[in-house]
């Protein structure tokens, strides 16, 4: 089984990777895990670079620089000499583990490479998605404190990662399991268990109970921001695919 963490940056995508990975779904290794634990991220991003960097690439092609964190990101586009490597770093490893995943926000914008990837190794049915998202105004608080973003253009940021991964996730034909952020904080064990279920494996409470940092703040509290018709209707979107 492969399982595909799609969710904006500051959304609780490391966590979701950290709980998988600790329950037996490789997410990657320690040699291929970065960043290393950072202040923001003190338990770790749980991020295999080699996926990442194949995202990176994609993204260069249509000269976009992730570290501008520009909200205007145009449609990745297929190059054969990354095709070729995304596809040997799928099959690497499939031969070595049975249930493993990725996380890497990067992907909610080439997904849509990645999935010819899957058609052209006829791993379809092995595939299932996680999606987890989390308000806009919260991942934008977020990024102002880590970054320096703007609001506005944290929220843009948002918009553009979120639709892009929604889209892709609303249209396939895989098992896609819908959460929040705001979700998993407020009852980890319940909403693991739903996760798990949905993987059809098992899981170990004291290991989650221990791990999730339910201190993390979810609100924008403090910040005089007024949210745009267009960003509150894709939240409750969301609101209205939670299992």
């Amino acid at each position: 089984m492969i399982t595909i963490i799609l969710g904006m940056h500051r959304s609780g995508t490391s966590t979701i990777a950290g709980v998988l990975h600790l329950n037996n779904i490789s997410m990657g290794t320690y040699k291929n895990f970065w960043p290393r634990p950072l202040a923001q991220n003190p338990k770790g991003f749980y991020e295999n670079y080699d996926f990442r960097k194949l995202n990176d690439l994609l993204l260069k092609k249509v000269n976009y620089n992730v570290k501008s964190l520009n909200p205007v990101i145009p449609n990745s586009i297929h190059s054969e000499k990354l095709f070729k490597k995304m596809k040997t770093l799928i099959l690497q490893s499939n031969k070595y583990y049975n249930d493993w995943g990725w996380k890497d926000p990067r992907t909610c914008l080439t997904i849509n490479i990645w999935n010819d990837v899957f058609n052209e190794l006829e791993i379809m049915n092995d595939l299932k998605i996680i999606f987890v998202s989390r308000k806009a105004i919260s991942v934008a608080r977020s990024l102002n404190k880590r970054d320096g973003l703007p609001i506005n253009e944290g929220v843009e940021l948002w918009k553009t990662y979120t639709e892009r991964a929604l889209n892709y996730s609303l249209k396939s034909n895989f098992n896609v399991f819908y959460c929040t952020f705001e979700q998993l904080l407020k009852e980890p064990i319940p909403t693991c268990e739903k996760i798990f279920s949905f993987l059809d494996r098992d899981f170990d409470s004291a290991v989650i109970d221990k791990f999730i940092d339910k201190s993390i703040s979810t609100s924008g509290a403090g910040i005089d921001f007024e949210q745009s018709k267009e960003i509150t209707s894709l939240e409750k979107k969301i609101d209205s695919l939670i299992s």
